[in-house]
């Protein structure tokens, strides 16, 4: 016969997972069966609490019968379980991915300092609207990108050909023939939203005439004999944004051009090594995917960057 302390550990652990598969099937079982079961898991859990070994055996043994009868037959197998579990997880990530948030990886340093390389953000694809899934059309639309945003967007390839075979004023020659063919998404910097007149003269960032506030945080050597020094200044825009941009001398200038209807004029933050609106033009809004919300990974060439973690995109 059994030790009283091992029957008392099995018949507890027995109760237990009972009481889970009553709980786990839903269907199938009567509520009179179940009402019987659960008053019967509750009477063998009090004989365990008085420790009488004969009334335990009885009662776990009249309560084996109730279950292979009532609940065995409509319990879920382990695989259809497993399978549905998995189901349910990946229906959820397309819902999320497609409609709420997705993850993105930094791929380049068009956005330093704000963005480094090996950056991982999530993407908030919900604040802007709901769209058709796998589509760029809006079924509804809350918020309209605006000025200091940063934003994941597909990269506008009839624009960008436009731009390049009429070789617009102040383009700069920083995109070849194969970027137009790739289908890829980019991150940059709002800069300019419907309407607005966008120029840069002298690495000063003009928008409707009023040159932007800029504020000298500090010059850091490169080593590089062609750019010796980079630049990195604060940036403000008249509604209130406010960023780190990033020079490292000389400067192109640009435009000045109008933003069209419908469209936003981006830039990187790493001004003097970013192919972005001054290259290729204006990003339709429908082409934004939607604005950058926070770092949650970060690797750089040599080890994890632990400080950026959690890092608010500003």
């Amino acid at each position: 016969m059994k030790s009283d302390a091992k029957l008392l550990n099995e018949t507890r652990r027995f109760v237990k997972d009972t009481q889970g598969r009553l709980k786990r099937t839903t269907k199938g079982v009567s509520d009179e069966a179940r009402d019987t079961i659960q008053a019967q898991l509750n009477e063998l859990r009090q004989a365990t609490r008085d420790a009488d070994a004969a009334e335990i055996e009885e009662r776990r043994k009249k309560l084996e019968k109730l279950v292979a009868e009532h609940v065995a037959p409509h319990e879920k197998s382990g695989w259809r379980e497993y399978a549905e579990s998995i189901g349910i997880a990946v229906l959820l990530a397309l819902f999320l991915r497609g409609f709420v948030v997705e993850a993105f990886k930094i791929p380049t340093g068009s956005m330093i300092p704000t963005l480094l390389v090996g950056d991982h953000l999530f993407v908030n694809k919900f604040i802007y609207g709901i769209r058709v899934p796998f589509t760029h059309h809006f079924v509804t639309r809350f918020e309209i990108p605006a000025r200091g945003e940063v934003v994941v967007f597909t990269f506008p390839h009839i624009q960008a050909k436009k731009h390049l075979s009429e070789q617009a004023v102040g383009m700069r020659t920083c995109i070849d023939r194969e970027s137009l063919e790739q289908e890829k998404d980019m991150i940059k910097r709002i800069i300019g939203v419907e309407g607005d007149t966008v120029e840069v003269r002298k690495n000063q960032l003009i928008v409707n005439g009023q040159p932007l506030k800029r504020t000298f945080l500090r010059k850091e050597v490169t080593g590089n004999y062609m750019y010796p020094y980079e630049i990195l200044e604060r940036e403000e825009m008249d509604n209130g944004a406010k960023y780190m941009v990033r020079f490292r001398g000389g400067g192109q200038d640009f435009g000045p051009i109008k933003v069209k209807q419908g469209h936003v004029f981006v830039m990187g933050d790493n001004r003097d090594n970013s192919s972005d609106g001054r290259c290729w033009g204006q990003v339709p809004v429908d082409n934004i995917k939607g604005r950058a919300m926070v770092i949650w990974w970060s690797v750089g060439p040599e080890s994890v960057r632990w400080e950026r973690f959690g890092k608010v995109i500003e």
